[in-house]
């Protein structure tokens, strides 16, 4: 299994414009050049699936499908031990799979529904939180080779300090945010070293690759 991460970050190291908004708030604001969204895109067709956390669900209510070129249809990943997200939720719309990360806590009703709606579950734990690794071996088992996270910054960090993280791609936004919004990676303690892969520049951004 190999997994990268991908977002775009203001210079300060933050994902929204506030705590609780989107960071696609941020696309109308900044207008950033076509050249900048077709290298996300390309980026994200590298891989089999894409993964969100559950705020990412919540907050933006994606369908994850909205990039997707004829021949191209990405997996759908998150996980909601809680049952959390809403049954009205575009992730559930049945466009394309969709697998969900949970745990024997996870509430009956909702597994139910789950199953009403074809997605599929992946078993993450015993706890109130997905064991990731257990997540992405689940994935493994299930023929997923490789996923992009394009979460927010909790999953992000738990994936960091729980070394998932294979490689990272960042959008380097010209814009300094609220620091008290969400951090691109929350939570992670201690030092983790990646090595530049790759650069571009478009306009005033920034496209960078890192990897192990």
């Amino acid at each position: 299994m190999s997994l990268s991460l991908l977002t775009a970050v203001s210079l300060n190291g933050v994902i929204t414009p506030a705590r609780g908004e989107s960071a696609d708030a941020l696309i109308p604001l900044l207008d950033p050049p076509r050249g900048v969204l077709e290298w996300k895109h390309e980026v994200r067709r590298r891989h089999g699936a894409v993964l969100v956390g559950t705020n990412t669900v919540l907050v933006d209510d994606p369908t994850l499908q909205s990039h997707a070129v004829p021949g191209f249809d990405p997996v759908r990943v998150t996980v909601d031990p809680g049952g959390r997200i809403p049954r009205k939720a575009r992730f559930f719309d049945g466009s394309a799979r969709t697998l969900v990360g949970v745990t024997s806590g996870t509430p009956r009703g909702y597994l139910d529904f789950l199953a009403e709606r074809g997605v599929e579950t992946v078993p993450c734990g015993d706890g109130p939180r997905c064991d990731l690794r257990a997540l992405l071996e689940g994935l493994t088992g299930r023929g997923i080779a490789d996923v992009v996270c394009e979460g927010g910054g909790t999953l992000n960090g738990a994936l960091l300090a729980a070394g998932l993280v294979d490689r990272v791609y960042l959008v380097v936004m010209p814009v300094v945010l609220d620091p008290g919004s969400v951090r691109i990676f929350e939570g992670v303690g201690g030092m983790e070293r990646f090595r530049m892969t790759g650069v571009e520049r478009v306009g005033d951004y920034l496209m960078v690759g890192y990897g192990r």
